[in-house]
């Protein structure tokens, strides 16, 4: 079960980031979408929130989130 969940909108997409068993994952998915679409990004997990946001806004950034 995830210990912590965050969304926040990004650009067009909506990125969230969820924290389980003490490490960060993140995913991002185009805002528009209700459900689904939501894409993992790579290179996780991360240590720390703010470096999961940064990798999830990069991912966003290169357009490999949709």
């Amino acid at each position: 079960m995830d210990e912590e969940r965050t969304s926040y909108p990004y650009q067009r997409f909506t990125i969230t980031t969820l924290r389980d068993e003490g490490v960060w994952w993140a995913k991002a998915r185009v805002a528009l979408k209700d459900v689904g679409g939501d894409r993992p990004v790579v290179g996780g997990p991360w240590r720390t929130q703010v470096e999961a946001e940064a990798a999830a806004e990069a991912f966003c950034d290169s357009r490999r989130a949709g």
